[in-house]
């Protein structure tokens, strides 16, 4: 039933059209009760019939407006449904976007930022610092790739890489990341698609931490690698020191010729062989036992081993604890191997949304030499030292200890500046 059906024509609504016929009904009763006080024969059919036409149409155009309201109140039902149903939907997208681990950013296209999710929030807060200046973002890749004038604002999300609030800018080197149509940046696989909302133009940035799935996969392929050299090495050892054990025990051994240099020979075998030995610890690493413990029970462990080491932090952590204190054994020994006169060992409980405890992040800082670029680049590959006497497998232990444990460990450091070890569980 349309609006014009009802209304007719002119536009006139219901109410009016109803006063006009109870207007009529007036009239024609009034005429007709005239006409039959003055015995006008026909003037009172011809009313009387009138009355009838205005009667039946008054109460076809009733009927009609009374279809058309509960036609109008089935429509108010559904489209209160559909409004519910959105409402739920809303409800369970703003949900999904605000707990999922995956950073998602809208922005403008000069990388202004529109809105955000919780892990957004946090992806800024860890990205690295921006670019230096002179590399800057080529304007007519930029624009091919979402907008004009993406590179124009300054940033301002400050030198650890984003302040985290609604109108700062997607760091410098992430938005070039987006120009070059880069797959992966600092360690997070990087989406994006331009969409238009409330008729602007807007892109939409989806980043998914993959460094650890990364770094997983990179410790397992050295894994593989120390498996299968250690198999050939020591399958080429072991009858070498057979023969040479062999040859030792024999009563004829001191008027061997060439005695001398079978014991050499033996004793460098042994040596190798320890030296295989050590390394096939990066495949023998147990699955973590974890329970949860005090960080203070932590804390005695590790100073009764080093005293002069600084604690900050309380709470409780979940991990194996034997293995936890392996690492931290470790990067507090290479600390003071580089010159470091003080250590700090902290922990921090990391908060989510509703006060609950999302994990913990320990920190090693410690103020010796520091790492150079190159070193800094290869520190967790297995073989890879600087020291005279070094295997050049601690780091890459701690580390497959704590992708074991489903978390992540980086460094930062600077020459002369000391080192900083962040782990989180």
């Amino acid at each position: 039933m349309t609006t014009s059906s009802l209304t007719g024509k002119s536009g006139i609504g219901p109410v009016c059209w109803l006063l006009y016929y109870l207007v009529g009904l007036v009239v024609l009763l009034a005429l007709l009760a005239i006409s039959i006080h003055a015995h006008l024969l026909w003037p009172s059919i011809a009313l009387a019939i009138a009355l009838l036409w205005l009667c039946v149409s008054l109460y076809g155009r009733v009927g009609r407006l009374l279809y058309a309201y509960r036609e109008t109140e089935r429509e108010n039902e559904r489209l209160h449904a559909l409004q519910v149903e959105a409402e739920r939907q809303l409800l369970y997208l703003r949900q999904l976007t605000e707990n999922v681990d995956t950073a998602l950013f809208v922005c403008s296209t000069d990388g202004r930022i529109d809105w955000m999710n919780q892990a957004a929030k946090e992806a800024l807060q860890t990205l690295p610092r921006p670019l230096p200046e002179g590399r800057g973002m080529d304007s007519s890749a930029a624009e091919n790739a979402i907008g004009k004038s993406i590179y124009s604002p300054p940033y301002k999300g400050g030198a650890g890489g984003g302040s985290g609030r609604l109108g700062s800018s997607l760091p410098p080197h992430i938005l070039q990341a987006i120009a070059d149509h880069a797959e992966v940046v600092d360690g997070c696989a990087l989406s994006t698609v331009m969409l238009r909302i409330d008729g602007r133009r807007r892109l939409v940035v989806a980043m998914k931490d993959v460094s650890a799935l990364m770094q997983r996969q990179e410790m397992e392929a050295w894994q593989q690698l120390i498996r299968v050299l250690t198999h050939e090495i020591m399958n080429s050892l072991t009858p070498i020191i057979s023969i040479s054990e062999t040859l030792k025990a024999s009563p004829s051994w001191e008027r061997m010729e060439g005695a001398e240099a079978f014991a050499v020979i033996n004793r460098r075998c042994h040596a190798l062989l320890d030296f295989v030995e050590s390394y096939r610890q990066l495949t023998r690493i147990k699955t973590p036992e974890r329970t949860t413990f005090p960080v203070g029970e932590l804390f005695e462990h590790i100073t009764g081993l080093y005293p002069q080491v600084k604690t900050q932090g309380e709470g409780h952590l979940t991990a194996d604890r034997a293995q936890l204190e392996q690492v931290l054994i470790n990067l507090i020994k290479n600390a003071y191997e580089s010159g470091a006169t003080s250590v700090e060992l902290s922990v921090l409980q990391l908060p989510l949304q509703g006060g609950a405890v999302g994990g913990s992040s320990i920190r090693v800082q410690d103020n010796g030499s520091g790492m150079s670029p190159n070193v800094l680049a290869n520190a967790f590959i297995p073989f890879f030292t600087t020291k005279p006497a070094g295997t050049g497998i601690g780091l890459s232990l701690c580390r497959q200890i704590i992708l074991k444990h489903g978390g992540t460990i980086r460094v930062e450091s600077e020459e002369g500046r000391g080192t900083t070890f962040i782990i989180r569980l």
